[in-house]
C-alpha cells in the first residue's frame, strides 16, 4: 500500500520534537511494508529573515529529505505569526502543497492520511475528491479542544473535513465521548480509536542501564524523592498545581526534588511562583531537552506527574510507563481511560492542589506499591502501546478507507 501523509506538525530542523508522534507512526508503518511518502509543509519566510528568531530557521529547512528511508517533502505554505488568518489555512496549504501532491498522486497513491482536520484534512480532501482517493483524518485533540471553538469558519471546516473523510482516527476514547460527536458527526461507525504508542528502543534504551529498576534504585527511592514533569509550559499542563502542592509535601519529604523538562509561555510565571513559595532549592527548570536527555530524566525519576487538562492522550505518560514509573494524570482526560481500567498510577481531579499532594504523598510513602504500579505500566506498554501495534491498527483503517472509496465509485 502506498500512503501519502500530510502533517504540518511533522518534525523539522526548526522544531525537531514537534509532532514527533507523527514521525514515529510513519516509521512504524514503513517497517510494516507500507510505501510511505510525507508532505510536511513549513511556513514560507523571505530569505532576508534567515537566522532571525524561530521563523528565521525555516528558509534553511530542506525541500526534501529522507532520514528515515522514505521521502519527506517540505513545501512552503503561507502562514502568519500567532496563527493569524488561521481560518484560511486550508486554502493557503492547498496552494502550497499542490505541486508535490500532484507529483506524488501521479506516481500512484492508495490513501491520503492527514493529521488534524483543519487545516491539513480540509486541504487533503480537495485532492482526494478530485482524484478519487480515500482520505483518513487523525484527530489528536486540538481540533476539538481549540479549533472548534476558534470561530464559526474553523468549526465548519473541522466538521466538513470529518464528514468528507473516508475514515477518522481518534487518539483516545475521550475524543469520541466528550465533544458531542453523536450530535453532528455523519457516521460514528467510521470513527476508530487508536492510541498513540512508544518506540521502546528509542525510549528505554536511550537511558542506558537505568531503565530497569534494581535494588539500588529502590534504595535511592528511599533516600530522596524525585518528581518529574515533561511537557510544554502552558497553563493547561498543571505545573503550577504541582508547585502549590510542594510545600506540604516537603514538610514530610524534605529531600523532595521536582524537575521540569520543557519550555513555553508559562516559564517566567512558574519561576516566579517557585520563588514566592520558597521552593528554589527543590525545583529545577531544565528547559527544552533533546528526547534522549528527556528520557534519561524519565529513567531517573521516582514518580511522573502531569496533571494537565485539555489533554487528548499524551504519549509522555506512556514513555514514563515504559520506564517502569508510576504516573499521575487527571480525571476526565485521555490518560484517565488507562488509569481507570489498570493499576499503573493515579488520576486526580483537575486543578486540585490537595489531591495532587495526596496522590504524590501516597506513592512516596509506599515505594513498594509505587514500584508495582510502575512495573505493571511497563508490562502494559510493552503489550499494547507500541508504535508497531499502532501501525497495524492504522493499516487496517487504511484498508477500510480504500474499500469505502471503491464502493462509492
Amino acid at each position: 500500500m502506498r500512503v501519502l501523509i500530510l502533517s504540518h506538525m511533522y518534525p523539522n530542523s526548526v522544531s525537531p520534537l514537534a509532532g514527533i508522534f507523527v514521525r514515529q507512526q510513519a516509521v512504524a508503518l514503513a517497517q510494516l511494508g507500507v510505501d510511505v511518502r510525507v508532505v510536511a509543509p513549513v511556513p514560507w519566510v523571505p530569505g532576508l529573515m534567515s537566522g532571525r528568531g524561530k521563523w528565521g530557521g525555516y528558509p534553511d529547512v530542506p525541500l526534501k529529505e529522507a532520514a528515515d528511508g522514505f521521502p519527506v517533502f517540505h513545501p512552503r505554505v503561507l502562514e502568519f505569526p500567532r496563527s493569524l488568518f488561521f481560518e484560511y489555512y486550508p486554502q493557503t496549504f492547498g496552494q502550497g502543497i499542490r505541486n508535490v501532491f500532484l507529483e506524488q498522486i501521479g506516481h500512484g497513491i492508495d490513501v491520503i492520511h492527514a493529521h488534524v482536520a483543519h487545516p491539513d484534512g480540509a486541504a487533503a480532501l480537495k485532492f482526494g475528491r478530485k482524484h478519487h482517493l480515500p482520505v483518513v483524518v487523525t484527530i489528536h485533540g486540538q481540533d476539538f479542544a481549540y479549533t472548534l471553538k476558534r470561530s464559526r469558519t474553523c468549526a465548519d471546516s473541522v466538521r466538513a473535513a470529518l464528514k468528507g473523510a473516508s475514515q477518522v482516527i481518534l487518539v483516545s476514547q475521550k475524543l469520541k465521548n466528550q465533544y458531542g460527536l453523536e450530535t453532528w458527526a455523519d457516521d460514528l461507525s467510521k470513527y476508530n480509536v487508536i492510541y498513540n504508542g512508544v518506540d521502546l528502543e528509542d525510549v528505554v534504551l536511550s537511558s542506558g542501564s537505568e531503565e530497569t529498576p534494581t535494588a539500588d534504585s529502590d534504595n535511592k527511592f528511599g533516600a530522596r524523592k524525585r518528581l518529574l514533569s515533561v511537557g510544554f509550559l502552558r497553563p493547561d499542563k498543571g505545573h503550577d498545581v504541582v508547585l502549590q502542592a510542594l510545600p506540604a509535601l516537603i514538610r514530610e519529604f524534605p529531600e523532595l526534588e521536582y524537575r521540569i523538562v520543557g519550555d513555553g509561555s508559562e516559564r517566567q510565571r512558574l519561576e516566579t511562583l517557585t520563588t514566592d513559595l520558597g521552593l528554589r532549592d527543590h525545583v529545577v527548570f531544565l528547559g527544552s531537552l533533546p528526547h534522549t536527555e528527556a528520557m534519561r530524566e524519565m529513567a531517573d525519576c521516582d514518580v511522573f506527574i502531569l496533571p494537565s487538562w485539555k489533554e487528548a492522550f499524551g504519549v509522555v505518560y506512556l514513555e514514563a510507563m515504559a520506564h517502569g514509573k508510576p504516573i499521575i494524570g487527571t480525571q476526565g482526560e485521555g490518560i484517565a481511560e488507562i488509569l481507570e481500567t489498570t493499576e499503573v498510577g493515579k488520576a486526580v481531579p483537575p486543578k486540585d492542589v490537595q489531591a495532587v499532594a495526596a496522590a504524590v504523598g501516597e506513592l512516596f510513602r509506599d515505594p513498594k506499591r509505587a514500584k508495582e504500579l510502575g512495573l505493571r505500566g511497563r508490562e502494559l506498554v510493552t503489550r499494547e502501546f507500541t508504535w508497531y501495534s499502532n501501525a497495524q491498527k492504522t493499516l487496517e483503517v487504511y484498508e477500510k478507507a480504500r474499500d469505502v472509496c471503491r464502493e462509492s465509485l
